[in-house]
């Protein structure tokens, strides 16, 4: 029990009007410091690097190819033709991928530079109320050693004792401003990473291949983009050896180009319903229609298994139905986009082909096909990446129609 000594004591103690809240905001402030997102952007100018590369590469490829279409004769040069347009494709998933790590990586370092700034701001706000307060709790604390009246003496009593909570109830809020900021970013971050095979180990200190058996230290740097997947020699047109991609795709990688392994020329479609259009791709791989240039909509830096509005976008811009900034690889924004526009929800009894179906609990988007079917871009290939194919509509969320 204390007794009104004790009491006294302790709210004369200018110690304990510091909330034990700021303790925890100023190692969520000193460890914001640290933050730093120049090892990412390393990576990302790397993967640029390798990105340009591996395209000028494919290019050399292709010249060289064609060098030997032209002064050589018979089954041999048709052999080596081959292979050097195999070695070029190569080349450009490469540099796809690349590229596609690159503008991820840049994302992740802006995630990081915010969250570093919006902690900082915070704990800056959590300072200054925390001083604010203090300076009240002193002034009652004043009032009640420099009264002779009980009743007073008391009433500043009651003071202190309620800044103090209220103080302590300020820094507990702001500490938990800045855990949901620092948990919000790091989610943000595993998921951008995910495509790339890589995952942050021990918060933001450390970024680490997925399912490496590499130790885990304590190093801010991440580890190298690994943009190759298997390798194979591939001859340039000097005549030199480099490594250039030849295996699968499990990172979410390009899985190729059609044809020749340049872009294709894009399709005419305008005016034609989106469904028909996405019918033309039936069978093909989402990686190698959207490096192909046949839909100019579609973001060639896309990782594989996430195509799925990069798809839909294509197919409506394609039909003149979006604009190319209307476009998105993100299922929300394009739903935004187009209800911005004028599209309207309506039930799947009224829904026509071509119409805009959001699925999966909105995660998915594919077009409605006429006679309850779908069409889109659906993760069906073993290795997770995807394909367009009929289905995807399950787990419906709503059906959008453009305006009339």
């Amino acid at each position: 029990m204390t007794t009104a000594g004790e009491q006294a004591d302790t709210l004369d103690d200018p110690s304990l009007d510091r909330p034990k809240s700021m303790d925890a905001i100023d190692t969520h402030a000193q460890q914001a410091k640290k933050l730093d997102a120049s090892a990412v952007n390393d990576q990302a100018s790397k993967a640029n690097g390798a990105a340009t590369s591996s395209n000028d590469l494919g290019n050399d490829l292709k010249l060289f190819r064609d060098d030997v279409l032209r002064g050589w004769e018979g089954k041999d040069a048709d052999a080596v033709a081959d292979h050097l347009d195999q070695l070029s494709k190569a080349s450009y998933k490469v540099s796809d991928k690349a590229e596609a790590a690159k503008k991820i990586l840049q994302r992740v370092s802006e995630i990081l530079e915010n969250v570093k700034k919006k902690v900082e701001q915070l704990a800056e706000e959590a300072g200054d109320k925390d001083a604010e307060n203090r300076k009240l709790i002193g002034a009652a604390r004043q009032r009640k050693n420099s009264s002779d009246d009980e009743n007073e003496i008391e009433a500043a009593a009651a003071d202190i004792q309620r800044l103090r909570q209220l103080n302590e109830k300020d820094a507990s809020g702001k500490k938990d401003e800045i855990e949901q900021a620092l948990e919000t970013a790091e989610n943000q971050i595993d998921e951008l990473l995910k495509p790339l095979g890589i995952e942050v180990e021990g918060g933001f200190v450390e970024m680490l291949p997925a399912d490496s058996s590499a130790t885990t230290t304590s190093s801010a740097s991440p580890a190298p983009v690994d943009t190759s997947g298997g390798t194979a020699p591939a001859v340039s047109s000097g005549g030199s050896t480099a490594p250039v991609s030849s295996g699968g795709d499990p990172g979410g990688g390009v899985t190729g180009v059609a044809g020749d392994g340049r872009p294709a020329k894009p399709i005419d479609a305008r005016g034609d319903n989106p469904a028909k259009i996405a019918e033309q791709f039936l069978g093909r791989n989402a990686g190698d229609l959207k490096s192909s240039g046949e839909l100019p909509a579609m973001e060639s830096w896309v990782p594989n298994d996430v195509n799925c509005a990069n798809f839909v976008s294509g197919t409506l811009e394609a039909a003149g139905l979006i604009d190319k900034s209307q476009a998105s690889a993100s299922v929300d924004q394009l739903s935004a986009n187009l209800k911005a526009d004028g599209w309207q929800s309506v039930p799947l009894s009224e829904a026509k082909p071509g119409d805009v179906v959001v699925s999966n609990g909105g995660g998915h988007v594919v077009l409605y096909a006429g006679d309850g079917q779908f069409i889109g871009s659906n993760n069906i290939n073993p290795d997770g990446s995807q394909q367009i194919s009929m289905g995807g509509g399950s787990g419906l969320v709503e059906v959008l129609t453009p305006p009339t």
